[in-house]
């Protein structure tokens, strides 16, 4: 170990002195500290307490320094080929640019993560819709474009660490969160969490310049297993269901805490209208209604989509668009907008008159501007679902901490999962080509209702999803 000699009196020469420890401690409590004097042929040896010498900084950031200068080169380099938004072009197709660019050399604490997969929806293409609002701009800030000109946001995904420059996150760690949609990044790690006593997972919290606060789960990352780690888990999910995690778990999440907060608001209301009743949210929230035995839970949907949403068995009566003035209203009612329309919402509050008793309006279509523009007949209380209050509201309110709701989460969403499967197929998007025929079709609003999407950019993604038995492969 490099250290500084001080404090002598008897032999004040050697002070300030670099040398090295070379043993000890002895029986007398002095260590062995050999130090190279000018022009002696050999290292002077000396004895000394602890207080008389001191760890040499200087010598260790040489020795890091140079350790860094001798870094490995890559070979073969690495390429990284990623997605970006143009800005100024809005969020139609037209405005996705892909970008080729090697990928730099780790800093001190970065690790390199290779994103496996990740999840692309509507929840998705809401986040990129929020980052163009004041309040939610850091949506464009969790992994931020050197070009002034581009900006993305984020998807659900998993991420292996091939390259570590941090001491707590080693190689070959895998990780679930929100990942940019790219083949590879260089991250600065901003901490480590330790799995809690009570099974919550360890996490990764990455350095992210500009996240607020209140949106620091995002910077989070969940360790998790690799899918084929013999006999392990995912969050009660069994291994093999690793892409519906992807797609549903942070939906299921959303729509059980959607439930909590009108569990909390309305008490024991029996009866809820839900818009755009085919989304996968909507599925989910349905779900968790007839969880604790909603007894009249209404989906209303689009002509194309009625037989679908029918054959789900999640809502006891389903009605078109269209068929608003036949809706029941001889009971009291709450009405969960994710269709965002103040023009049918008009038509729900004029059919239910005074019955109708709340409305939360839901999904990123809350962040449009023409939402606020639109006039309607206000009787019933309206609520704005915003994710991230209710996630610190929901620690303080009674019907959660006492009833035992973050165990249902949890145990809950496998038997979701196995519902799902049954309804939905998995297609999976290998290379950037397809990845922007989903993105097309998910902001045209043409995408199926059966279906979900898992997008990789990696060159091998097509191999490995025809192993895992994938329903189709859209190639490159």
């Amino acid at each position: 170990t490099p250290v500084v000699v001080q404090g002598l009196k008897a032999a004040p020469e050697h002070n300030g002195r670099r040398g090295v420890v070379t043993a000890g401690p002895w029986e007398n409590g002095r260590y062995e500290v050999s130090v190279q004097e000018e022009g002696a042929p050999a290292p002077k040896v000396l004895a000394l307490r602890p207080s008389n010498f001191t760890l040499d900084t200087e010598a260790l950031k040489e020795y890091v320094a140079t350790k860094r200068a001798e870094r490995t080169v890559r070979d073969p380099p690495l390429d990284d080929l990623a997605v970006f938004w143009s800005r100024g072009k809005g969020l139609s197709a037209k405005a996705l640019t892909q970008k080729t660019a090697r990928v730099p050399q780790l800093g001190q604490g970065d690790v390199l993560l290779q994103v496996e997969k990740f999840a692309f929806s509507h929840m998705a293409l809401g986040y990129l819709m929020k980052g163009f609002t004041r309040t939610f701009s850091a949506y464009h800030d969790f992994y931020r474009s050197a070009d002034e000109g581009m900006y993305r946001s984020a998807c659900w995904g998993y991420c292996t660490v091939v390259e570590s420059a941090h001491p707590k996150v080693a190689v070959g760690t895998r990780l679930y969160g929100l990942v940019p949609p790219c083949r590879y990044h260089v991250q600065q790690v901003g901490g480590t969490i330790a799995a809690g006593r009570s099974g919550e997972p360890a996490k990764v919290e990455f350095a992210m310049e500009g996240v607020p606060f209140n949106l620091r789960r995002f910077q989070e990352m969940e360790v998790v297993p690799s899918p084929d780690a013999t006999g392990e888990h995912v969050d009660g999910e069994a291994a093999e269901l690793d892409d519906w995690r992807l797609v549903l778990k942070e939906i299921y999440t959303m729509a059980f805490y959607m439930d909590e907060n009108l569990l909390v608001d309305t008490g024991m209301i029996n009866s809820v209208i839900i818009a755009c009743a085919s989304a996968k949210t909507a599925l989910a929230l349905a779900y968790c209604l007839r969880m604790r035995e909603m007894r009249y839970v209404v989906g209303l949907t689009s002509k194309e989509h009625v037989d679908f949403v029918k054959a789900t068995d999640l809502y006891h009566e389903v009605f078109t668009y269209d068929e608003v003035d036949s809706l029941p209203n001889n009971r009291t009612i709450v009405y969960m907008d994710f269709k965002c329309d103040g023009e049918l919402r008009q038509k729900i509050t004029l059919r239910m008159g005074t019955n109708l008793m709340y409305n939360m309006v839901l999904g990123p279509a809350v962040f449009q501007k023409r939402m606020k523009d639109q006039v309607f007949e206000k009787r019933a209380r309206e609520v704005l679902f915003d994710e991230s209050s209710w996630r610190e509201r929901r620690r303080m309110v009674a019907e959660v901490t006492k009833t035992g709701r973050n165990e249902k989460l949890k145990f809950s969403f496998p038997a979701f999962v196995d519902r799902i499967r049954k309804l939905v197929r998995l297609r999976r998007a290998c290379g950037v080509d397809a990845f922007e025929r989903v993105y097309e079709s998910v902001y045209t609003n043409t995408v199926r209702p059966d279906e979900a999407y898992v997008c990789s950019f990696q060159e091998d993604a097509a191999a490995d999803a025809d192993g895992a038995g994938a329903d189709e492969i859209w190639g490159p």
